[in-house]
């Protein structure tokens, strides 16, 4: 009797020392594997599937993937509106508007990526052309006003805290001859390059009459 009830507590404390040993090694796995860096793709595909149910109940598998930030007005977030040109503001399209979680993060970086087409960054320049054209079809129209707002960031020294936006960047986009133009609204009336240059016209034979 003594006998078997010495063999049922050794099996209980063997199977306790493996589940112990089992979600150990989960907890090792999800401080590897739960950023989007410097964990390789079989650690982040075994956590995921066989350990996450177990990890995100008990709030063991918060990511880390916070980056950095000086307070700086480049930091705040960034929201896309689109409008037709001369339209009704109320139609505008604003990204990411109802998003939320990582689809909006998304929105906010590209919103953020065109910020440097107000210094006439050339590859903001074109990314903005390419946004904005992505509203034609939705605005119905193909000559669309882009404008990029911030967030105004708070200052706790100073009271009430600020909640509006201010404009970042601000350019007409239309097609023009079947070619994408963009036209800064600052300063007034400036054109930039066309973003898909023009086929080139053939030079003509100089004794052609």
């Amino acid at each position: 009797m003594h006998g078997a009830a010495s063999g049922a507590g050794d099996a209980m404390r063997a199977a306790v020392t493996v589940a112990l040993g089992v979600y150990i090694v989960g907890l090792v796995l999800a401080v590897l594997g739960n950023g989007s860096s410097g964990a390789s793709a079989l650690v982040r595909t075994i956590k995921s599937r066989l350990y996450a149910p177990w990890l995100v109940p008990a709030w063991l598998d918060l990511g880390h993937d916070h980056h950095l930030t000086y307070g700086l007005p480049e930091d705040a977030d960034h929201t896309i509106e689109l409008r037709a040109t001369g339209g009704d503001a109320a139609a505008a399209l604003r990204l990411p508007g109802r998003l939320t979680g990582e689809r909006a993060a998304r929105w906010r970086r590209l919103a953020a990526a065109l910020a440097p087409a107000a210094v006439g960054d050339d590859p903001a320049v074109a990314l903005t052309a390419a946004v904005a054209a992505g509203g034609f079809d939705d605005l119905a129209t193909e000559d669309v006003t882009l404008r990029v707002l911030r967030r105004q960031l708070p200052d706790r020294r100073e009271l009430p805290l600020p909640t509006g936006s201010s404009v970042v960047t601000s350019a007409r986009v239309r097609r023009v001859g079947g070619e994408l133009q963009l036209i800064k609204a600052d300063p007034p009336g400036e054109v930039a390059p066309l973003v898909t240059p023009a086929t080139p016209r053939p030079i003509a034979d100089e004794a052609t009459p």
